[in-house]
């Protein structure tokens, strides 16, 4: 009879874990269907009785030159190439434009002419180089053959007898000494008549600075750079030129005296 007790007792507490369990297990799944079944209705879109318009449409169209603009701008070019622009110089800048970039990406370009391109640039950096005796330690002028003591750069030129010093370059047909020789006459001039201040370490255009107030600024200043262009740039004079610019020389010391007198 106690066994039997037992036993009963046992399934009933089985039984009774059993159900607490499943109640357990299964209040969530409730909740979260209650929830969702809320959220479900909460999110339902409420139909809004809109007015029927009958209002009449209007279309309105760009200005033509907006449009325009529109149409040719590249930023808005994305299967078809824009139509070439009105400006004549706009036109020929897109064509050349297009010419550069189909050269730059032909094969003759890559394999030939962009070797060519680099030569003569590296060769022009070079030549400019070498002109502003950058690279005078590397390759050094030939020294020239002149017998006259006038070359140096530290003359003392009221020292130097100027008419026959050029005379003599100009029997040597050394019309760029000559034309040096012309020059340093002229700032002679200049210094005796107390319109400059002759130092060697002074530069040619402190010398045309100094002329400012005077009527001979602009033609001492044509003489000033055709000096230059003949003696630093290594500019070729003929006879013929020396000729002429000789007689400018002579004409504007003529006139720096009648000034003075």
């Amino acid at each position: 009879m106690k066994e039997r007790i037992d036993v009963g007792f046992t399934d009933l507490l089985r039984q009774a874990l059993y159900w607490f369990c499943l109640i357990l297990l299964g209040s969530p799944a409730v909740v979260l269907a209650q929830t969702k079944a809320s959220d479900s209705s909460a999110t339902t879109p409420a139909v809004v009785n809109a007015r029927d318009d009958q209002a009449p449409i209007h279309v309105r169209y760009p200005a033509p030159e907006h449009l325009r603009n529109k149409q040719t701008d590249h930023d808005y070019q994305y299967t078809s190439e824009a139509p070439p622009p009105e400006n004549p110089l706009a036109r020929f800048w897109v064509w050349l434009m297009r010419k550069l970039g189909s050269f730059l990406s032909s094969e003759a370009y890559q394999n030939v002419w962009q070797y060519v391109i680099l030569v003569v640039i590296a060769s022009a950096a070079i030549y400019l180089l070498m002109k502003a005796e950058v690279l005078g330690f590397l390759f050094s002028k030939k020294a020239q053959s002149v017998d006259l003591a006038y070359e140096n750069l530290t003359e003392n030129i009221h020292e130097i007898n100027f008419d026959s010093a050029v005379e003599d370059a100009v029997s040597q047909r050394n019309f760029r000494l000559a034309v040096r020789l012309l020059y340093l006459q002229t700032l002679k001039h200049l210094s005796d008549a107390g319109r400059i201040q002759y130092k060697p370490d002074k530069t040619n255009r402190q010398y045309v600075h100094e002329l400012v107030n005077s009527s001979l600024q602009t033609e001492f200043e044509h003489l000033t750079r055709q000096f230059e262009f003949t003696w630093y740039g290594d500019l070729p004079i003929d006879e013929s030129r020396f000729t002429a610019l000789q007689t400018r020389f002579t004409a504007f010391n003529r006139a720096n005296k009648q000034l003075t007198t």
